[in-house]
């Protein structure tokens, strides 16, 4: 029997966002996805036909911090008659640095691809699933959702809404076929900038960093066992575990120490 539906993937063509295009891509999955460049998405296109023959690709380019470029995804997929019956809201902006550093629409952009987009896109597509259709919803947030993070304040916090959004949800419609899983990684080495924050950090960034490959197959697993926040790696389980006792101010002043140590050693 033909598959019919897809899984939208959003941020498609960066690091994370290829690594869980390719997972879905091994298991056969009909593939929507998106991004903000037209030509890496066709570039991934072609690559994605070149090896998995047997699947339907679309790509269309999104800006989820445009309203209306996120009504036109949604008119798209509907004058296209695809069916999405997995949604992985991959793309996100990080955004380091004292907040003061940042202008308005830095900041706002920031909120409005992590946050509001992302809300915005699964609320739509809530809206014209196939109610008896098991639809799935992957959500990625970070490690840094779970403490306050001096320097790195607006990503963080954005981030810790996706956690508490999505984990929301999940109760609010529990029992009528929709799943919702979110996953926390540490660092993912996929940038230069990144692999370069990481080491930084010392032994601790390495034992917190993930590989995209690792953190999507985690992923995808969490979701297929329903689970509602996925983390990856034991360390980071452990940090998370460990911190839960402590008030969010000693937290904060902890953490904050951390990445302004980080930071000097890279002349951030």
């Amino acid at each position: 029997m033909e598959n019919k539906y897809y899984t939208l993937i959003t941020g498609a063509c960066g690091g994370l966002g290829n690594a869980f295009t390719y997972e879905c891509a091994k298991n056969k999955e009909n593939l929507l996805l998106t991004g903000t460049n037209s030509a890496r998405l066709e570039n991934l296109k072609q690559k994605l036909k070149n090896e998995f023959a047997d699947i339907q690709i679309e790509t269309f380019v999104l800006n989820l911090a445009d309203k209306n470029n996120r009504e036109e995804l949604i008119s798209f997929i509907e004058s296209n008659n695809i069916k999405v019956s997995k949604l992985i809201n991959n793309a996100g902006v990080i955004i380091e640095g004292d907040m003061l550093r940042f202008s308005d629409d830095e900041i706002i952009n920031a909120i409005e691809v992590n946050c509001v987009g992302t809300v915005d896109i699964t609320k739509k597509l809530l809206k014209i699933r196939e109610e008896n259709k098991l639809f799935e919803i992957l959500t990625v947030s970070s490690a840094a959702s779970s403490y306050p993070m001096p320097h790195m304040a607006v990503y963080a916090a954005t981030k810790a809404f996706l956690v508490s959004m999505m984990t929301a949800l999940s109760f609010e419609l529990k029992g009528k076929n929709v799943i919702f899983s979110t996953v926390c990684p540490g660092g993912i080495a996929t940038t230069e900038a990144m692999k370069e924050s990481i080491k930084s950090m010392g032994l601790g960034g390495k034992l917190s960093a993930t590989s995209a490959d690792k953190v999507a197959r985690v992923a995808l697993k969490g979701l297929k066992k329903h689970k509602k926040v996925v983390i990856p790696g034991a360390f980071n389980k452990f940090l998370i575990f460990v911190s839960k006792p402590f008030s969010k101010s000693f937290l904060a002043k902890r953490v904050g120490k951390i990445w302004a140590k980080s930071q000097k050693k890279r002349n951030f």
